[in-house]
C-alpha cells in the first residue's frame, strides 16, 4: 500500500515537472489554460423567452395575466405585435453589439403605498449605445434599467444621481428568467444574489 502511494506520488511530481520546461522551441499546441471569464448567455443564438429560446432575428413576447399574475412567453418575428406584453429583443449583452448594452423599460400601473401591488402593463428591450437607469412616475410608471446575466454586466451603473450602485444582476418572481442590473433595495420578490 505504501509502495503504491509513493510511486503514485512519484508519478505526480514527474508529471509536474515535465509540465514545467521552455515553451520556446515547443511546436505542438497550446496547452495553456483559457480565460476563466465568465461565459456568455447560455442560449448564445437568441433570446430566452420563458422555457425556450428564440431563433436570432426573432424577438420575445411576454405577457402577464392580470387575473392570476401568471406569465406566458412566445416568440414573434422581430417587430411584431405584442399586445399588452414586453417585447424583448434581447435578454442581455451577449445578443448586442461589443459597445452596446441590452436596456430594458418596464411599465407598471399602482404599487404606490396605497395603491396594491404594481401590475405589469407592458415593456421592452433592445441594444443601445447607452442604458442609464430611470424611474418614471406616472400612469403607466417605468423602469428602465440593463438586462444580464452577471454582475459585471452592470459595472458603472447608478442611480439617484449615483448615490445608490445598480451593480448586482438580480432576479425577480414577476418576471421569470429576466435578470435585470438593481440592487438589494428590499423590495419583494426581488433576489439579488
Amino acid at each position: 500500500m505504501m509502495r503504491a502511494m509513493r510511486q503514485s506520488l512519484a508519478l505526480c511530481a514527474l508529471l509536474l515537472v515535465a509540465g514545467c520546461g521552455d515553451d520556446s522551441n515547443n511546436a505542438g499546441p497550446d496547452m495553456s489554460m483559457p480565460d476563466l471569464a465568465p461565459p456568455p448567455d447560455m442560449a448564445l443564438n437568441g433570446v430566452g423567452c420563458g422555457s425556450m429560446t428564440c431563433a436570432v432575428g426573432q424577438s420575445c413576447c411576454v405577457t402577464v395575466n392580470s387575473g392570476t399574475g401568471t406569465t406566458s412567453s412566445t416568440c414573434i418575428a422581430a417587430g411584431g405585435n405584442c399586445q399588452g406584453g414586453a417585447v424583448l429583443a434581447c435578454d442581455g449583452p451577449e445578443d448586442c453589439a461589443s459597445s452596446q448594452f441590452c436596456c430594458g423599460t418596464i411599465a407598471f400601473e399602482g404599487g404606490g403605498p396605497d395603491a396594491g401591488a404594481p401590475m405589469f402593463n407592458g415593456g421592452n428591450s433592445s441594444c443601445t449605445g447607452t442604458c442609464d437607469f430611470n424611474y418614471q412616475m406616472g400612469s403607466p410608471s417605468m423602469i428602465t434599467t440593463r438586462l444580464c446575466h452577471f454582475d459585471m454586466d452592470c459595472d458603472g451603473l447608478s442611480a439617484f444621481g449615483g448615490s445608490v450602485m445598480l451593480n448586482k444582476c438580480c432576479s425577480s418572481t414577476m418576471a421569470p428568467g429576466l435578470h435585470f442590473c438593481a440592487n438589494t433595495f428590499g423590495i419583494g420578490g426581488v433576489t439579488c444574489p
